[in-house]
């Protein structure tokens, strides 16, 4: 981490917790709009810079402010289109983390996100079409739907997880325990306490394999801080965590928020967490930028087959992969035990044409090593 990301950190601290930052006289506030912008937390920072650069930065606080309100006009009218026609549902992300936030309005907001019981989707998807929304299709995993309206993306989810940690058991109880949550005097149904925090944490997880930023770090501290009470945060919220596998993760999450954004909680239960894990943890998201917008993707085989056969093991991994690449294994089922071989004559050609780029394999399959150890230490493998 460099002098000018060290500075973010804690600017964004010292924005949420109230404190003076202590930002050194040879800082470039330039560079640290660059990293503010990377990281979507260009509003939040602007609290804690000072005056001068704080309106130098005017146009880009505005159109973060700009985006904030317009989308929670376009929340409030869908919220009022679903009680109407009484679909459950909750909002998530979004203003669902920035309540927690002093001034949620400093939260960039993405899209507007919400939750329906997979058995409201068909209702909630023909009752959006039918009202203006304009359907923009969905990511191909059949979890998620989106609609254009309003200058605002909103996204209709029916799941949230997937089958390597699925949590959306919780999520359906938290829609039946749903809480009313208000910003500016708009009210929305959103996750009861304890599966809003665990659907933050996720969010973390989803993301860290290819485009965790601060933004979603900084929503999971926010909710932590919101749960002063300790012991109740170990007896309601901690075991959910612990159950659905997660509880590394948010150890390691809260204690660097500790060390580098301040978090001002004397919590116990993170202590346990690896320094050096939490330090290579915040490197990741520096590097990555809010949805890898610092990162430029690029699938390198070697180590993503290292990372998956760390992470399943080698059969499963050449089951999964043969399917993938066979249209004849995905249409017809009984022919899916033989995948496997398929994918191993596929990895073999692989090997022989890689064998003359023995140096790019070498070096691909040590950081898909180094990778896999990573999300290990973290408890995702």
């Amino acid at each position: 981490m460099n002098r000018h990301q060290l500075a973010l950190c804690d600017l964004i601290g010292a924005s949420l917790f109230g404190r003076q930052p202590d930002i050194s006289d040879d800082v470039d506030f330039d560079e640290i709009l660059k990293e503010a912008r990377d990281q979507a937390v260009v509003a939040l920072v602007s609290v804690s810079v000072p005056e001068n650069i704080r309106k130098s930065w005017r146009i880009p606080i505005m159109q973060s402010k700009a985006h904030f309100m317009r989308s929670l006009y376009e929340q409030s009218a869908l919220v009022s289109l679903l009680k109407d026609a009484r679909i459950p549902f909750v909002i998530i992300k979004g203003v669902a983390a920035a309540v927690y936030y002093p001034d949620p309005s400093v939260r960039t907001m993405g899209d507007v996100d919400f939750l329906v019981p997979e058995g409201y989707f068909d209702a909630a998807y023909s009752l959006l079409c039918d009202n203006g929304y304009l359907p923009k299709g969905d990511y191909g995993d059949g979890r998620d739907y989106s609609f254009f309206k309003g200058g605002v993306v909103l996204e209709l989810h029916k799941r949230f997880s997937d089958e390597d940690c699925d949590i959306d058991g919780y999520l359906l109880e938290g829609i039946k325990n749903a809480q009313t949550l208000s910003v500016f005097g708009n009210d929305f149904p959103a996750l009861s306490q304890a599966e809003n925090g665990l659907l933050l944490l996720y969010h973390i997880r989803h993301h860290i394999f290819g485009g965790l930023g601060l933004r979603q770090i900084i929503d999971f501290m926010m909710f932590v801080c919101s749960e002063k009470d300790e012991a109740a945060f170990e007896e309601n919220v901690l075991p959910i965590f612990e159950k659905t596998g997660l509880a590394t993760l948010a150890k390691v999450a809260t204690k660097a928020c500790k060390k580098y954004f301040g978090l001002p909680l004397e919590v116990e239960w993170c202590l346990s967490a690896d320094d050096a894990t939490c330090e290579e943890f915040m490197e990741t998201v520096l590097s990555s930028g809010n949805f890898g917008r610092k990162e430029r993707y690029e699938y390198r085989p070697m180590e993503s087959f290292t990372m998956s056969v760390k992470k399943n093991g080698l059969f499963k991994t050449l089951q999964n992969a043969g399917v993938e690449n066979c249209a004849a294994f995905k249409k017809h089922k009984w022919l899916r035990p033989f995948a496997w071989i398929y994918q191993s004559f596929r990895y073999l050609k692989r090997g022989i044409i890689a064998l003359f780029h023995k140096e790019k394999l070498i070096k691909d399959r040590a950081k898909g090593q180094e990778k896999a150890d990573f999300y290990k230490r973290l408890g995702l493998f």
